[in-house]
């Protein structure tokens, strides 16, 4: 489940699902739906806030539950996945991802698509780590991800798949500002709090005047279909579902 609060100009999105944020279909579906609430009908807010609960912001897909999936099915959950990076990364509001504990995978992806990220100081890790587990990522992602920590990083953090301390994530870029754990929350909510003085309009038309820089990005439903095919032909491969069996999600 998530939880959905307004707090002043605040729009906060709270992952809640088991110890370790795991997002299966119906955590997908469940963001989702709270950002596309939050764009239409939250319109005395101007900032996303996203964090997850207890010591994980979140784990990831979870790998086991999409194991029982048809293709059909799979396809759907990967559709949800790439629109929530879009819908933070495209929103006419500030985004900010309040990295709680660890962010790998789907859930590094969500963090990537904000336009800023704040992380625990202590024994979290961040990672884009699908390499290791035999699976693609997506363009969109590669492209958020370089234009936040450069080329030669993007490089390093994809093809090597590395779990990444909180003081390499900062080193890199990956991350803003670190924070310890019982202050973390506070200081995103600060960051937050900055912007009530500025007109939502205006961060709406600076935030597509930067977008509208990147002229290779392409919004997920116009390109992303024959990548989650390539990804669906890969995730069904022999070798590739031994090792996706070998991983366990703690509930």
């Amino acid at each position: 489940m998530i939880e959905l609060d307004i707090k002043e100009n605040i729009s906060i999105i709270t992952i809640k699902n088991g110890k370790v944020n795991a997002l299966d279909h119906k955590m997908l579906l469940d963001i989702e739906l709270a950002l596309k609430d939050i764009e239409e009908s939250h319109h005395k807010t101007n900032t996303i806030l996203i964090s997850g609960n207890g010591s994980f912001f979140s784990f990831g897909l979870d790998i086991p539950s999409f194991l029982e999936l048809s293709r059909d099915e799979l396809k759907l959950s990967i559709n949800k996945l790439l629109h929530i990076c879009d819908q933070l990364f495209r929103s006419s509001k500030v985004t900010i991802s309040s990295l709680n504990g660890h962010a790998t995978g789907a859930g590094c992806m969500i963090a990537i698509s904000s336009d800023f990220r704040l992380m625990v100081n202590e024994r979290a890790k961040i990672a884009l780590n699908e390499i290791n587990i035999g699976l693609p990522l997506f363009s969109s992602t590669i492209l958020m991800l370089r234009n936040s920590i450069g080329y030669n990083n993007a490089k390093k953090v994809l093809l090597t798949g590395d779990l990444l301390s909180p003081q390499e994530a900062l080193n890199l870029g990956l991350v803003d500002s670190l924070h310890d754990k019982e202050d973390l929350y506070q200081r995103s909510l600060e960051l937050a709090l900055s912007f009530k003085s500025k007109d939502s309009n205006i961060i709406k038309i600076m935030k597509n005047q930067l977008n509208a820089g990147l002229e290779t990005y392409v919004p997920f439903d116009l390109k992303s279909s024959n990548e989650i095919e390539e990804f669906l032909d890969i995730f069904y491969l022999e070798e590739t579902q031994n090792i996706l069996r070998k991983i366990v999600v703690r509930k």
